[in-house]
């Protein structure tokens, strides 16, 4: 088996979203899934909303720019209850898993157009750097701190509610 673009990329973004979508399904059994969209770990840090926004964005825009195709911008909005989280993911993870492995394993050197924030010039880097160095790091980092919110909260949730997710279709349960 050789290990691809696609398997690093897409396959990571189909982990990550199920581990998502894992620890909505813990947040949904709590008494924090009420105030669970607001909730953050600091003041200055954004609310668990967002997490699953912008983790969706990241894969939304992974799938679409290791396609050649231009993303569409997902809206921060409608992401008030779990429900509402869960569909957002589930969207995005019928788009990623739609997704097929020619297509981004023959686009590792193409170019790729990313903002990297307010007032920071586009970037423009080959395909595998952009998900290798910016698109699957961020991607962790949002479910990680949706995780960290969800314990703060008080969410009975463990390390296996995340990492099942990546480990589990290779080992017996």
């Amino acid at each position: 088996m050789v290990y691809s673009l696609y398997d690093a990329s897409i396959g990571q973004a189909n982990n990550i979203l199920d581990a998502f979508i894992s620890i909505l399904a813990k947040v949904e059994a709590s008494p924090a899934a009420a105030t669970i969209a607001t909730a953050k770990i600091h003041e200055s840090m954004l609310p668990f909303s967002f997490q699953v926004h912008f983790a969706s964005v990241l894969a939304h825009k992974l799938s679409a720019r290791l396609q050649g195709q231009p993303p569409r911008e997902l809206e921060y909005k409608n992401l008030d209850t779990v429900e509402q989280m869960r569909a957002r993911l589930v969207e995005v993870k019928a788009e990623v898993e739609a997704v097929t492995r020619d297509v981004v394993n023959g686009r590792e050197t193409e170019i790729v157009s990313l903002g990297l924030g307010p007032g920071i010039p586009e970037a423009q880097v080959e395909g595998w750097q952009y998900a290798h160095g910016y698109a699957i790091p961020n991607m962790f980092f949002h479910v990680t701190t949706a995780y960290d919110i969800a314990r703060k909260e008080g969410v009975e949730i463990g390390k296996r509610d995340f990492i099942t997710s990546f480990i589990g279709k290779y080992v017996a349960k």
